[in-house]
């Protein structure tokens, strides 16, 4: 037995096209056939699902989410047992899921091997989630972002469950090693300070070019992408000597460095909602001073800077950051506005959440696009996304894997 979409509107995200009165055939969990509906005839047996109103759209990737974090005003997970952080992670799955996005990528998880876990366990069909590529634990400095200190009771200050810590190459090197040992799909690498950890700058520079280049060795070698995590430009500019494959927020970059990632084909994902909120609604909702504060500082550039970064041919992919404080998982969707907004087409947009997110992930052979053979994560909302973006708050059918979540 077949299920059979009827698509009044179908974007499949291989090229710009909008196709009308089409038809999706999925056999199991896979895609076998796109067609017209003109004569098509279902067989008897089959499942149709009528979404002749709809405009239907490959399922939604977020290239940055934190599924360790809940969205709360601070990083409480990072001082709760990893059992707890775990079984929250599977809500905050399940909620990414429920916003129409069937595939996501951790982009740092408060423990090692926490978001393998998540991952394998969606896998298995333990209980439902989006696809995840994970980072396993963040590689930072000490001092660096993320690298959290807690009241300790005999030297002051004691660092407890932090980052995974590494200075100089060699350290970052055995660093990378050992989030690939515990099943990591990517190395994530911290470059610069951080909004939310005190002590630290957005603009420092806090790992060397040679510390960034020893990460992104061992990822080459093993066949996996690195993510560095930068705002300030300095150190934009080292991740794009060292060859990452994407810079998150990349949101103080200059021409110079915009020409570096051009040239070497280095994406961006902006995380702009996160940022905006923070600073927008940050006071009120009890955020610290000094994430306010930084937050403020950086917004104002943030939009500008990455459309002179998307204007010179830079790929960018969609990421939100979501599970950061005020970004709940499965709130995230404000991040399309604001990517219209920057001057990003509403067709790139669209491409930023499916197929250019699944080639940065290497999962274009089975997600990203509407085509045969490639799993079926499909989703549907009632208007057309290319001239109202804001439609993607309200996504009306999910389907991930042939089975419907939301219809």
């Amino acid at each position: 037995m077949s299920k059979i979409i009827k698509c009044g509107k179908l974007f499949c995200a291989i090229d710009e096209s909008v196709q009308e009165n089409a038809v999706i055939i999925i056999e199991d969990n896979k895609i076998t056939e796109v067609r017209s509906a003109e004569g098509f005839l279902a067989n008897a047996g089959d499942e149709v699902i009528d979404l002749s109103d709809k405009f239907v759209l490959p399922g939604l990737i977020d290239t940055h989410v934190h599924l360790g974090f809940g969205g709360k005003t601070s990083l409480i997970e990072v001082s709760e047992p990893p059992e707890m952080v775990v079984i929250k992670g599977v809500k905050n799955a399940q909620l990414d899921l429920l916003a129409g996005f069937t595939s996501v990528r951790d982009e740092g998880y408060p423990t090692i091997t926490g978001c393998s876990i998540l991952r394998d366990a969606i896998n298995a069909g333990i209980f439902p989630g989006p696809r995840i590529f994970t980072s396993g634990m963040y590689i930072t400095q000490t001092g660096g972002h993320l690298d959290f200190r807690y009241p300790g009771e005999t030297l002051g200050y004691n660092t407890f469950k932090s980052g995974n810590i590494a200075n100089g190459p060699e350290e970052v090197r055995a660093a990378a090693r050992l989030m690939l040992k515990y099943g990591a799909d990517q190395i994530k690498v911290v470059v610069t300070g951080g909004v939310l950890s005190p002590g630290n700058e957005p603009g420092e520079q806090n790992m060397s070019v040679e510390e960034i280049k020893a990460a992104v060795d061992v990822a080459q070698m093993h066949g996996k992408i690195t993510s560095a995590h930068a705002h300030g430009t300095a150190g934009i500019k080292a991740a794009a000597i060292a060859g990452v494959s994407v810079i998150e927020h990349c949101t103080l970059v200059d021409e110079e460095t915009i020409q570096i990632m051009v040239e070497k084909g280095i994406s961006i994902a902006p995380t702009f909602i996160v940022l905006k909120i923070i600073s927008e609604k940050g006071a009120a909702a009890g955020i610290p001073d000094f994430a306010i504060r930084k937050a403020t500082a950086l917004v104002g550039s943030h939009l500008s800077n990455i459309k002179k970064a998307y204007d010179a041919g830079i790929r960018i992919v969609f990421g939100t950051d979501c599970g950061t404080p005020l970004t709940p998982h499965g709130t995230q969707s404000g991040e399309f506005e604001l990517m219209v907004q920057a001057g990003i087409s509403p067709t790139d947009t669209l491409l930023s959440a499916t197929r250019y997110a699944a080639e940065l992930l290497h999962w274009n052979d089975k997600v990203g696009t509407i085509a045969p053979r490639k799993f079926a994560d499909i989703i549907a909302v009632d208007k057309n996304p290319l001239e109202e973006i804001s439609i993607l708050n309200s996504v009306a059918f999910i389907m991930k894997d042939g089975k419907v979540y939301k219809s």
